[in-house]
């Protein structure tokens, strides 16, 4: 038996006048908003598409019939005027918007054969509520790596994929099954998908190809950048640099990506995450004429935002802001960045000295690393510059030691230094499925509060649902140790011990780790749980007052 024939378009029934444009529409969308998708044409849909070439942040819309001067256009949700009139004036033609089902728009889109090469930024839209939902990472990455054609258009699908997830790093593992893709989101890897193992080596070498490294050398690390721009949702273009590293491993080559966009996302101090009381004593830190801000954490701790959220505050017209990075991470408006090169001589200290030069007002040396770099920078902050500059250590007294051992005499450093800032990014709690949470004994314990003076009422965890991949957790903020450096903390810089140091600080109003931590828990922002797995161990020594009320908090917004 032989199968039937294929029904005509309903494009070009119509166009033979065999039919009515009332009639067509109710042929190809019924009374549920379900379009019949076999009878749509091609060509309205390619003459429709190549006026918008760039399909990237484009409102969810199905070509239906194109029909005396005017594109029917099917779409799930509501159409605003303005992008109606935006689509008219593209294509010369009147528009009308048909109501169709979620379902169809959603089959139609993962029939057709975009380009994959392309990289969007933009989250994935309910085509129904307009909101930002949360794809399943796994399904939909393997859906377009699927589609992708070459090893470079695989790339680029990954890191779409990275990007409309909020992910901070690309991970990419050689093993024996194959390349392991994992995404950091909210400082936590995820696995996402594995690659064949007879295209690991190919992905993993277009890769370092975009990176412009020596794709004939395996057996040394190597790093390289990507710079590219990707669309939004609202079709804007969104500067990114990509830093890349390859490491040698048993299996292969490990590659993993840092994801940067070149514009900081922080646009106040107040956005920072710190409390009420740290936010005063911050503030008046930037409205000195001269003096030291050293900010200290780990690697992803948020520095950077800091730092940069700080320069902007402070890069009025009146003065000028230099700093020498490595590298320059965000471009930021009226301030002159400089960039470390290392093999051409351009070190942190080879930099700070040029910049002395400039006649600076403010000055932020990304790194100190070594004498030199310290000993200028203290000095700079004794001869009329405000210099803000970062140390890794595990908090923020840990900066004083750090520097002394540097080299600067400690008579110099106890003179320049306004303040410490130490922080840690924890996880929020994920807003969609929080519930109120009643804390144990344990919990109380933990933080070393006790139960009968402190308040439980704004205590919440996450039950896990969609939106947070079912970990309770959406987001990160975050928790801000704050030294003020006062007169006896200097006499202490310079003629006393570390003990000493911390045996003033626990009688004063020192606000610890803990105390930042026990703050953000009591007012629902995050957990004992989470708090435990990112501060440091030696923070839960110290302990502070046995109550802490419920204090209202400005939220780090993490993009």
């Amino acid at each position: 038996m032989n199968d039937l024939p294929n029904p005509p378009s309903v494009w070009q029934q119509l166009k033979k006048r065999d039919i009515t444009c009332d009639e067509a529409i109710q042929l190809l969308v019924d009374s549920e908003g379900m379009v019949k998708l076999e009878r749509l044409d091609p060509e309205v849909s390619f003459r429709f598409w190549r006026e918008f070439p760039d399909r990237n942040g484009f409102p969810p819309l199905i070509p239906l019939l194109l029909w005396r001067n005017c594109y029917y256009l099917g779409s799930p949700v509501p159409i605003g005027s303005e992008v109606i009139r935006k689509i008219g004036d593209r294509t010369f033609t009147d528009i009308k918007i048909i109501s169709i089902s979620d379902k169809s728009y959603r089959t139609w889109f993962h029939s057709q054969n975009f380009d994959h090469t392309r990289i969007s930024a933009a989250p994935l839209i309910n085509p129904l509520t307009g909101e930002v939902e949360q794809e399943n990472i796994s399904e939909v990455t393997e859906l377009y790596l699927s589609k992708a054609v070459g090893q470079i258009s695989r790339i680029k699908t990954i890191i779409s994929g990275a990007l409309r997830n909020r992910a901070s790093d690309i991970h990419l593992e050689p093993m024996a099954e194959g390349l392991r893709v994992r995404y950091r989101i909210d400082g936590v890897l995820r696995d996402i998908t594995t690659l064949s193992v007879d295209i690991s080596r190919r992905v993993i070498v277009a890769l370092k190809v975009m990176s412009n490294m020596d794709i004939a050398e395996s057996r040394c690390p190597q790093d390289g950048r990507i710079g590219e721009h990707y669309a939004t949702t609202d079709a804007e273009q969104l500067g990114m640099d990509m830093r890349v590293s390859t490491l040698p491993c048993v299996c292969g080559e490990k590659a993993v990506i840092r994801l940067l966009p070149r514009q900081n996302p922080f646009s106040a101090v107040e956005d920072l995450g710190f409390t009420p009381t740290s936010l005063e004593i911050y503030k008046s830190w930037l409205e000195q004429p001269q003096g030291m801000i050293i900010l200290t954490g780990p690697t992803g701790s948020g520095k950077t935002s800091t730092l940069y959220t700080s320069l902007q505050a402070v890069a009025t017209e009146q003065v000028n802001v230099v700093t020498v990075e490595d590298p320059v991470e965000y471009i930021l408006p009226g301030i002159t960045q400089t960039q470390v090169h290392e093999r051409a001589g351009m070190t942190f200290a080879a930099g700070l000295r040029a910049i002395l030069r400039q006649d600076p007002d403010i000055i932020m040396v990304g790194e100190i690393r070594d004498q030199e770099t310290a000993e200028t920078a203290v000095r700079a902050a004794l001869t009329g510059h405000l210099v803000f500059t970062t140390l890794h250590t595990n908090d923020a007294v840990g900066a004083i030691p750090r520097l002394k051992d540097i080299g600067p005499d400690p008579g110099l450093i106890s003179d320049a230094l306004l303040g410490i800032v130490a922080q840690r990014l924890v996880r929020r709690v994920c807003p969609h499925c929080a519930q109120p949470y009643t804390p144990t004994l344990e919990d109380f314990n933990r933080l070393g509060i006790s139960p009968q003076t402190t308040s439980t009422e704004g205590w919440q965890r996450g039950a896990g649902c969609s939106k947070c991949f079912h970990s309770g957790y959406l987001g990160r903020e975050a928790i801000i140790e704050l030294l003020d450096v006062d007169d006896r903390i200097r006499e202490l810089i310079y003629d006393g011990t570390l003990t000493q140091l911390h045996r003033y600080l626990r009688e004063s109003d020192f606000t610890s780790f803990l105390k930042a931590a026990i703050a953000k828990v009591t007012a629902g922002a995050t957990t004992v749980e989470e708090v435990l797995r990112v501060l440091p161990r030696n923070s839960f020594h110290h302990r502070t007052p046995k109550s802490v009320p419920p204090t209202p908090l400005k939220r780090l917004q993490v993009q």
